[in-house]
């Protein structure tokens, strides 16, 4: 556990093969990030013509009358177990990062809160209406910056020479 908490990177330090697994993940990840705005596009209806007002209208009706409580449970039931599990993974790998601790703490906080009001965001629609519609885009947004984020930087750092110094830190060994 000392490695995902260690203010030095150790993603770039990380073997080939690692690399191109934890890349791999994130690119499969990343993928399946961006499916989600296909499906809430088949939520909210997006259009040429489409106004917000519509888009909220089409956000409630799905969450209020579409969706039956127990459809609902269904859904929510796989999130719970595959959502959390993708923030682990992309969460540990982000700890192997070069950022500061308080860095990560706070982009793992963040990640982590986006992603709790994302998963009751449905059900807040459901039981509060257009007072609450609002949560599901705003928290599926900044869950998909906050996953951005934490996959996205470590494999920077992974791959790209430059990245793999932290600022204020020498690129190498001391010259004799």
């Amino acid at each position: 556990m000392r490695e995902f908490a260690s203010p030095t990177t150790r993603a770039s330090a990380l073997p080939r093969p690692v690399k191109l697994l934890y890349t791999a993940f994130c690119a499969f990840t990343a993928v399946g990030l961006l499916s989600c705005v296909g499906l809430y596009d088949g939520i909210a209806g997006f259009g040429v013509h489409a106004t917000p007002a519509q888009l909220y209208g089409n956000l409630i009706a799905h969450y209020q009358q579409a969706l039956e409580p127990h459809k609902l449970l269904e859904i929510t039931h796989f999130h719970l177990f595959s959502v959390p599990l993708y923030l682990l993974v992309v969460g540990h790998l982000f700890l192997l990062s070069g950022q500061s601790p308080r860095a990560k703490s706070a982009i793992v906080s963040a990640a982590a809160a986006l992603t709790v009001l994302h998963l009751a965001a449905p059900w807040l629609v459901l039981l509060g209406g257009r007072a609450l519609a609002w949560l599901f885009p705003i928290s599926g947004a900044g869950m998909l910056v906050g996953f951005g984020v934490l996959m996205g930087v470590p494999v920077w750092e992974m791959w790209n020479p430059a990245g793999r110094v932290r600022s204020g830190e020498p690129a190498g060994p001391p010259a004799p």
